[in-house]
């Protein structure tokens, strides 16, 4: 009998310990965090009608502009018609240098030296919004909810004419609250 009450009293004594573990330190997929935004491109002329972008690449610009990186949200140089772009959780501005037809140039220097340039028309979009953390759980942890989200082209251009060398026409925000993840946010023009 004491053999079965020692048994009964270390199960007891592990049930309570495991019932005490709570279900939200495991952050389910289904969980909304930090939204990412979602671009769609669209023909000018038909503005209802999507828009490849030939071999795009996307690079992301740090705030201090020394650090620019390739985004990984999708294959580099792909035909697209939409792209998912994460913003800077800590800052109220990102910037992003989108690239249609980009590709390599090998030049050979003078002094026999390999040199890579990378071609392709170059736009470059900024990306403006406020943010307020959240808390989600303690599995999921802090999210950041993106508010009033404007759109500037070519934010270094400030002459009132369109920079000639400007693949995107057009920028319209579809979505200033990133809440939905099945929309696009934006929708550039070309």
């Amino acid at each position: 009998m004491r053999k079965v009450l020692a048994l009964f009293f270390i199960l007891a004594i592990g049930a309570a310990i495991f019932s005490a573990c709570e279900k939200d330190d495991i952050c389910p997929p289904e969980t909304q965090t930090t939204p990412i935004l979602t671009v769609g491109f669209y023909n000018l002329i038909n503005q209802d009608a999507n828009k490849t972008v030939p071999s795009l690449r996307v690079i992301g610009i740090n705030k201090d502009s020394t650090d620019r990186d390739t985004l990984n949200t999708f294959l580099d140089r792909t035909s697209k018609t939409e792209i998912e772009i994460p913003l800077m959780t800590s800052e109220n501005s990102s910037t992003f240098i989108l690239i249609y037809n980009s590709k390599d140039r090998i030049d050979t220097l003078e002094n026999g030296d390999i040199n890579v340039v990378e071609t392709g028309n170059r736009d470059t979009i900024q990306f403006n919004y406020s943010r307020k953390e959240r808390f989600v759980s303690r599995g999921c942890g802090y999210a950041v909810t993106i508010t009033e989200l404007e759109a500037v082209l070519n934010p270094k251009y400030k002459d009132t004419v369109q920079n000639p060398g400007e693949w995107i026409r057009s920028i319209f925000v579809q979505d200033k609250n990133l809440q939905d993840q099945d929309t696009v946010h934006v929708k550039i023009y070309h």
